[in-house]
C-alpha cells in the first residue's frame, strides 16, 4: 500500500512568485531526501495554479517532511501567497503515479481545503478545475541520503 499526496495552489499574484518558487525549490530539493519518499512530480498549470503529486511509502513519511523545514516554512507563507489551496491524501496498492485525470478525480473524491486570507470565489465555493496544460510538468524521484 502506498501514501499519495496531492496539492493544489493558485498564487494569487506574480508578486508573489519569486519568494514562491524558492520555497518551492527548497522543497523540492529537501523531498528527494526523505526518508519514505518515492517519486513526485509537479505540474505549473495556467492562471498561476501549481499542482504537485507525491507517492510515499507512508502516511508517516510524508508527514514527516510537512511538518519540517523547509516545507514547514513556506506553509507558514502559504496563506499570504495563495487564494487557492487544497489537497487530496489516499492510499493506493501500486507504487505509480496515475495518470492527471485520474489524479484529479483522486483529488475531488478526497478534497481538503486549507485556509488562505484572500480565498477567490473558487476557493469559497470548492470549485478547482482540472489541470488544463500539462506541458510544464516535472517529475523528482528519490535522491537517498
Amino acid at each position: 500500500m502506498y501514501f499519495v499526496s496531492v496539492t493544489r495552489l493558485r498564487v494569487r499574484s506574480v508578486m508573489y512568485l519569486p519568494r514562491f518558487f524558492r520555497a518551492n525549490e527548497a522543497s523540492i530539493k529537501s523531498i528527494t531526501k526523505v526518508e519514505g519518499f518515492i517519486a513526485g512530480k509537479e505540474l505549473i498549470d495556467k492562471g498561476l495554479t501549481f499542482w504537485t503529486v507525491t507517492l510515499w511509502e507512508s502516511d508517516q513519511a510524508m508527514k514527516y517532511f510537512r511538518n519540517n523545514d523547509p516545507h514547514k516554512s513556506a506553509m507558514r507563507n502559504l496563506p499570504d501567497w495563495c487564494n487557492e489551496a487544497a489537497y487530496g491524501h489516499w492510499i493506493q496498492d501500486d507504487a505509480l503515479i496515475p495518470a492527471w485525470p485520474q489524479l484529479y478525480e483522486n483529488f475531488l473524491a478526497n478534497l481538503k481545503i486549507t485556509k488562505v486570507k484572500h480565498p477567490s470565489a473558487k476557493q469559497e465555493a470548492k470549485n478547482y478545475p482540472a489541470p488544463r496544460w500539462t506541458k510544464l510538468e516535472r517529475p523528482f524521484k528519490f535522491a537517498g541520503k
